[in-house]
């Protein structure tokens, strides 16, 4: 993935004559996003194909849509280089749909999860790292609200929208989102939890 990074550097310095004004701060945090958005380029059309091959295209794409809304707001952990968090992605976005459609849950155990990831949401939303510390406390708090509104919104869906597998996807995208938030999993990836701490 490093023609990523390269490609992130000559955008930058193509640009940094028009942005002298800039702190090396600001730039960091431009360059971070500049490649996120590229690392997201570059996974989208696998993580199509291999959607398209296995049959699930269309609730594969439900599944990024909602994950993506959900994690703006949330965040949450980030692997250590664009290969992993390929493989990541195919796993637990494809693990979402064939899940969704092979498994019924009672509505007692959804409202137990629903309850359980709204916690965590209050609990840990929202999750930053290392590259991108949430250093704003007014921030934080705009996210953490946004983040259980919206959690709110997929479980309303989940309990009320007839079709299984629909139904399945809004709880679990959710779910893997409260698992993506979690300082265990970070801890089981070794990357640093409530980076403004670090801040302070």
């Amino acid at each position: 993935m490093s023609f990523i990074y390269k490609t992130t550097d000559t955008i930058l310095d193509s640009i940094k004559p028009y942005i002298k004004n800039k702190s090396e701060d600001d730039l960091e945090i431009a360059k971070y996003g500049l490649n996120l958005f590229l690392m997201e380029l570059y996974k989208l059309p696998i993580f199509l194909g291999l959607a398209y091959f296995l049959g699930i295209f269309k609730y594969s794409i439900l599944s990024y849509l909602l994950f993506g809304f959900i994690r703006s707001n949330a965040h949450g952990i980030h692997m250590k280089n664009g290969k992993l968090c390929l493989f990541y992605s195919c796993i637990s976005f494809f693990s979402v749909v064939y899940i969704s459609k092979i498994l019924l849950l009672h509505i007692i155990i959804k409202l137990f999860l629903s309850i359980l990831m709204l916690y965590i949401l209050y609990k840990y939303a929202p999750a930053d790292t290392e590259q991108r510390p949430l250093l704003n406390a007014l921030t934080r708090k705009k996210k953490k609200k946004s983040s259980i509104l919206v959690g709110i919104i997929y479980i309303i869906i989940s309990l009320i929208y007839p079709t299984q597998i629909l139904s399945n996807i809004f709880l679990f995208v959710l779910l893997l989102e409260c698992i993506a938030i979690h300082p265990i999993t970070y801890k089981i990836f070794n990357r640093r939890y409530r980076n403004y701490e670090d801040f302070k």
